[in-house]
């Protein structure tokens, strides 16, 4: 079925950041690279398609006059030379080789690692592959072979000299130099076979962003501590925090065996504490079934515990001031709680004022 002009420039605004154009028109190394670089490039190859999409149309409608031209082109010279992709092979090639770079831990990209090598075989490797991604959109092929043997003889001449940047680059030159021709015809795949593809692409595209988040990212505490994301995440698994997350989905599946699925909802609302009644009672150290002289007991004895005018030096100040200011609100949420619940109560109660005849 022929491709409309006014809906691939429908899904070129509402969804070109994401490549769904390109998805449309069958271009699909063209979405993936618009996907994973937002829209080309943080919306610079979105501009661009604006004017080129009359003529990607064309391309995949295979419309007579057009393949003419393009007939007449490949029979006159190989493909010409594009600064666009020349520097889009330059962008995704340092984009998968650093990515691939940051993805490894910092233990074995260290100098004088042992596992260093891991390094030498994987960054070109990611080079490689972004700059055939882009050399092979559309009608033209890039040889897969010159990328890749470029990359694996110049990272390591330029390895401690930014070698992502210099093995792209010697890479993309001559792939464009002798790596280039035109593709005579394009092989036509299902509907399921190309989301499947893309699927597995963006998967291992997110897999590599995760663990360069996992292994190589920090968090900085509040007393200006830095942690690797990694501990602070096993440690998160540990905390009470975890414990209590834990506890409440085997409290909902509890729920939803005795229940079913018609109250799960309101259970789910109840266990998210929308009103902060679980948490204030957890900062005045009570249970839930403490009872209301045991809360105003609570709240006196922690206010007067930790009022800040009984702390002489500054940081203790402070910080029982930060204290101070949490009891106050967790007990007006009690109290606010109690008096609602209260007045609730007093309204469904039945009305006693009858006349008696």
């Amino acid at each position: 079925m022929a491709k409309s002009l006014v809906i691939a420039y429908v899904l070129w605004f509402f969804g070109g950041w994401f490549g769904l154009h390109h998805f449309y028109l069958r271009r699909d190394r063209h979405a993936f690279i618009w996907w994973s670089t937002c829209g080309g490039v943080f919306g610079i190859g979105w501009l661009r398609d604006l004017c080129q999409l009359p003529e990607y149309v064309r391309d995949v409608n295979e419309d007579k006059d057009y393949m003419e031209e393009l007939t007449a082109r490949m029979r006159k010279s190989g493909p010409k030379y594009s600064t666009w992709r020349f520097g889009g092979e330059m962008v995704m090639g340092i984009l998968l080789g650093c990515l691939v770079h940051s993805a490894l831990p910092e233990e074995l990209t260290a100098d004088g690692s042992p596992y260093q090598k891991i390094v030498l075989l994987l960054c070109p490797l990611g080079v490689a592959i972004g700059i055939h991604l882009v050399g092979n959109v559309g009608r033209e092929m890039a040889s897969f072979k010159v990328a890749v043997v470029t990359a694996y003889l110049t990272y390591p001449v330029f390895f401690n000299l930014n070698g992502i940047t210099y093995s792209t680059l010697f890479s993309a030159i001559a792939v464009n130099w002798k790596g280039r021709s035109w593709r005579r015809s394009k092989r036509k795949s299902g509907l399921c076979r190309r989301i499947s593809i893309l699927g597995l692409c963006g998967t291992l595209y997110l897999i590599l962003w995760g663990s360069t988040l996992y292994y190589n990212s920090y968090v900085t505490t509040k007393d200006g501590e830095v942690v690797k994301l990694r501990d602070a995440v096993q440690n998160f698994f540990k905390s009470p925090a975890w414990a209590e997350t834990k506890q409440t989905f085997k409290d909902l599946y509890a729920f939803y065996q005795i229940h079913g699925f018609g109250r799960i909802w309101e259970q789910i609302v109840e266990s998210m504490d929308p009103q902060g009644e679980s948490n204030a009672r957890r900062v005045l150290g009570l249970t839930d079934s403490a009872t209301q002289e045991e809360i105003t007991s609570a709240c006196r004895k922690l206010s007067r515990q930790w009022h800040p005018d009984k702390q002489k030096d500054h940081k203790a100040k402070k910080k029982a001031q930060e204290k101070f200011i949490e009891i106050r609100k967790s007990c007006d949420v009690l109290s606010d709680i109690s008096i609602k619940r209260s007045e609730r109560n007093k309204s469904r109660s039945p009305t006693k004022d009858r006349t008696e005849f």
